[in-house]
Order: structure tokens, then C-alpha cells, then sequence
């Protein structure tokens, strides 16, 4: 299974602060976003460039929601080229595998007593540790800059236009170069392709053997960064023992 996009991971930790009883995650009803992808830094003393393209969808206030993202990673003059699809509607995650022409579901479960609930907008973020440094205006829209676990994000109506982040000695920025919001999206957009889907516990199991290949090669400071994130994600998610998941 292929990494997840950064757009992505920081859609789904935002998420964790919105209830899924009323699902509405943004704060307009439908919207149409690409974005420009870039990269570049030294991963494990090995020069790399990253580059590409997002598209995200959403209507129903983020209830349902599509994002494509197709990138080229240059290491040492190696190209490697990578697309994900991932699909978001009422709490469930799908997120296909091209290579393998798999579909991964994963059901996001959260605590409605949980005060964060109560939470939108700026509380949102703050609940999270976020801090508000500053504005911008970006594909026409102007939006609060937050910082949040050494993450920069613009965000317009609970909407990011930018994100700017540094993993394994990466800088990566994904930056909006337009943006459409409150429009009619066609349900084509949404359609995933029509690959057998696999459970929760499917993608624990491949994502486990993933990781320790993965941690092999970092350093001790890399492992430890990845086992918090890890960590902190995954209370979001449901029992992997759970067959309808």
C-alpha cells in the first residue's frame, strides 16, 4: 500500500475534531482544489526532488470527498512515479492501490462525548496544539496560517490551500493554484475504479510489514518520530478485529 499523501494525513487528523453526525468537516458545501506539489531535500544523505499534482473534491460539506494525487520522487537521478486515490464518505475511508488494483477501507470511529466535538475552526486547531501565525491569499482566497506539529497550513473555511512540511529531510509544500467552491460537481469525480475492496484488518497487516521495512533504514530519531505518529493516529481508527471494517 502505497504512503499516504500529506494533504490527506492532515485531512484526516482535522477531521478527528469534527462530530460525523452532521459530517460537515468544511465550511462550504462543495469545492474543486489543485494543487502544485514540490520537494526537495537529502533523505538518508541521498539528494531528492519531489513534484506533481492534487486535485481534491468534496460536497456535502465534506461528507463525501475524492482526492487524486499524482507525483514524481528523483533520487540520485531515479525516478520513481506514484498516484494515489482516496476517498472519504461518512466516516470511512477507501484508499486504492493501482499497482495491485486493490481498494483499502478503513472506518474512522470517534467519540461523540468527547469535548473536541463542541469544536469548529480555530478551537479546532487549537484543541490540536495549533497556533495562528499569520494570513495569506492564495488562488484568490484569503486564509489564517497555522502551525501545527511542525506543520505550516492555510486554511480557507476549514479548507487547506497550502501545506508545508519537513519529514526524513524533506521539505514538501503542496500549494493550491485554484480553487472553486459552492459549485455543482459532476458524481463522476467521485467514482472509485472496480477493485475488490479489502478490510481493516488487511491494511494493519500490510501496513505493519511496510513499517518495519521502512524503520530498517531510519535513523533512531526517524524511527522515533514515525512510532509517535503512529501512535497519535491511531486512536482514530476502529478494532482491526472488526470484519465490517
Amino acid at each position: 500500500m502505497k504512503k499516504p499523501s500529506y494533504i490527506l494525513m492532515f485531512l484526516l487528523i482535522l477531521s478527528a475534531t469534527f462530530s460525523f453526525a452532521d459530517m460537515k468537516r468544511y465550511l462550504v458545501k462543495s469545492g474543486e482544489v489543485q494543487y502544485k506539489i514540490s520537494g526537495s531535500g537529502s533523505m538518508m544523505g541521498m539528494p531528492t526532488k519531489l513534484q506533481g499534482e492534487s486535485f481534491l473534491y468534496f460536497k456535502d460539506y465534506g461528507s463525501i470527498e475524492l482526492s487524486r494525487e499524482k507525483t514524481s520522487e528523483d533520487i540520485m537521478g531515479q525516478k520513481e512515479l506514484e498516484e494515489d486515490i482516496t476517498k472519504f464518505e461518512n466516516g470511512i475511508v477507501y484508499s486504492v492501490d493501482l499497482e495491485d488494483k486493490v481498494i483499502y477501507k478503513q472506518t474512522i470511529l470517534l467519540d461523540e462525548d468527547d469535548e473536541i466535538f463542541q469544536n469548529k475552526d480555530e478551537d479546532s486547531l487549537k484543541s490540536l496544539g495549533g497556533k495562528k501565525v499569520g494570513s495569506e491569499k492564495i488562488a484568490g482566497y484569503k486564509c489564517d496560517v497555522w502551525e501545527l506539529s511542525g506543520t505550516k497550513i492555510c486554511i480557507y473555511k476549514a479548507v487547506p490551500l497550502k501545506i508545508e512540511s519537513t519529514a526524513m529531510g524533506i521539505s514538501h509544500t503542496q500549494l493550491a493554484t485554484s480553487a472553486k467552491f459552492d459549485i455543482s460537481i459532476d458524481d463522476e469525480k467521485f467514482t472509485l475504479p472496480n477493485y475488490p475492496i479489502k478490510s481493516m484488518s488487511d491494511i494493519r497487516e500490510q501496513r505493519q510489514k511496510e513499517m518495519k521495512k521502512q524503520m530498517e533504514n531510519m535513523s533512531p530519531e526517524e524511527q522515533k518520530m514515525m512510532k509517535d505518529m503512529m501512535e497519535n493516529m491511531g486512536g482514530m481508527f476502529g478494532n482491526p478485529g472488526n470484519s465490517e471494517n
